[in-house]
């Protein structure tokens, strides 16, 4: 009869380990945002008309940041708002020959499960188009970033030289 009793209780015991294992990661993405930056962006004017038709002021900054999936399933950064620019873009620094050109990832950028991805200088970034104001090193400004699957996650850069 004792051998019965520690026989069930042993079967319960691993079947607590398996739920509990099993529980331990979230079944969908877990995307986590940390070590959030932008560099200083200046105003330039802009030498064809703006919308009120004459000289318009514009210029482009960048966030960086890394992104993390603690979950299951991948996640997918495609897109964002901010009020210090007119667009928000995800953007990838690339060499072409001699040239360092960024092009716009229409697709967005993968967070895979269970991984990390770093958006920073010369890489992958967060592209910043039409800058509504001028960012000053100790500027903080927010940004809501657009998941495909964990929705819209704000974040609050601080302007930073690299």
């Amino acid at each position: 009869m004792q051998r019965k009793q520690i026989g069930i209780l042993g079967v319960i015991i691993v079947l607590l380990v398996g739920i509990l294992v099993a529980c331990g990661a979230p079944s969908g993405p877990s995307i986590k945002v940390r070590e959030v930056w932008s560099r200083p962006a200046m105003m330039v004017a802009e030498s064809e008309g703006s919308s009120e038709g004459g000289m318009g002021m514009a210029g482009t900054g960048a966030v960086f940041m890394t992104l993390s999936n603690e979950g299951k399933e991948a996640d997918r950064l495609v897109g964002g708002r901010t009020d210090v620019a007119q667009v928000v873009e995800i953007h990838e620094s690339v060499m072409e020959g001699d040239v360092m050109k960024m092009q716009m990832l229409a697709d967005g950028l993968e967070i895979p499960a269970q991984g990390e991805v770093l958006l920073n200088p010369g890489g992958y970034h967060v592209m910043l188009i039409g800058m509504k104001q001028p960012l000053a090193v100790g500027d903080k400004f927010t940004v809501d970033l657009q998941f495909e699957k964990s929705g819209t996650i704000t974040v609050e850069p601080e302007v930073r030289e690299p």
